[in-house]
């Protein structure tokens, strides 16, 4: 499928694409995997969670849970994303980060939806700028493709449901900013743009943006911290020439493998649509028809 609807379904395939093929390398260096799986070009499952070829991880669960509250209330719910988190953090899932595992704790022993990760920071003693929230962001994008206003509201707002630290918040608003950019193909003008007016409000999410046009290989972290995963999707999709070539490199790099696989497929997907995503990864991704259902859901939304 072509054209914007096309743009759309590419970023929540392109997410669930990246999820699955770096779930296998998960804290894994770059060397252990050379020496494990060779270069990772399939979806082959194991690594530390045992997934199944095409099995995704909770960037995609919690996508899908964002993606369907959107599609069904018309708007952001707060109450409604909180309740479909619980329900799907209910059915034991194997890859749950500590600050989402402490937040959603917190909400089912009867902490109000806002003040749970509040509580999950007191809780935990430490920040907790992790890109969990950024993972499963990219739904707000899209329902707010033509609404700047409201996109960077709702992005920041989604994502202190689990995040407690505005770093996260605001990793997510530039993020979806950029999702928007590329699916407007305009994605390598508006970085130096959207740098520029990030300065006053943090000039930590500016910084990154600069940085991720400029860096070299040695200088990517794929880590589990939301600015190393910003800047690392942004360097891969910016790097290379197709989605397949931005997942290769990033996965790859392992560590928080899946996670910045995901956001880097959302953006690469954004860049390239569904039609960029390998036929041989759309036939071995698992719950295909659902990410795919989604993104159509939001595209009547948005009118795309």
């Amino acid at each position: 499928m072509s054209g914007l609807r096309g743009r759309f379904r590419g970023v929540l395939l392109g997410l669930a694409a990246g999820d699955a093929l770096g779930a296998p390398a998960e804290f894994l260096s770059a060397e252990q995997i050379a020496e494990r799986y060779g270069v990772i070009t399939e979806m082959i499952g194991g690594g530390c969670h045992e997934v199944e070829p095409g099995e995704t991880t909770d960037a995609t669960d919690m996508m899908l849970c964002l993606a369907d509250s959107l599609a069904e209330t018309g708007d952001f719910d707060p109450q409604d994303v909180m309740e479909r988190y619980r329900a799907w953090f209910e059915t034991a899932p194997r890859d749950v980060s500590l600050t989402v595992r402490t937040v959603m704790l917190s909400y089912r022993a009867g902490t109000p939806w806002d003040l749970a990760s509040r509580r999950a920071f007191e809780i935990l003693g430490q920040p907790t700028a992790g890109n969990g929230s950024l993972m499963r962001c990219a739904p707000v994008a899209l329902r707010y493709l033509h609404d700047p206003d409201e996109r960077r509201m709702v992005s920041q707002r989604e994502s202190t449901l689990t995040h407690f630290d505005r770093l996260a918040g605001m990793a997510c608003l530039a993020f979806n900013d950029l999702l928007v950019a590329a699916l407007q193909d305009r994605l390598r003008d508006e970085v130096p743009r959207l740098a520029e007016r990030l300065v006053d409000e943090d000039s930590r999410v500016s910084a990154a943006l600069f940085d991720a046009l400029l860096a070299e290989p040695e200088e990517i972290e794929c880590s589990a911290f939301v600015l190393d995963s910003l800047k690392a999707a942004l360097w891969a999709v910016a790097r290379t020439d197709s989605l397949e070539g931005a997942l290769s490199l990033i996965v790859n790099k392992g560590n928080d493998a899946d996670t910045v696989g995901a956001i880097t497929g959302a953006l690469a997907g954004a860049v390239y649509g569904e039609e960029g995503v390998p036929a041989r990864w759309r036939s071995a991704l698992r719950g295909a028809d659902r990410v795919l259902a989604a993104a159509d859901r939001l595209a009547d939304l948005a009118g795309a």
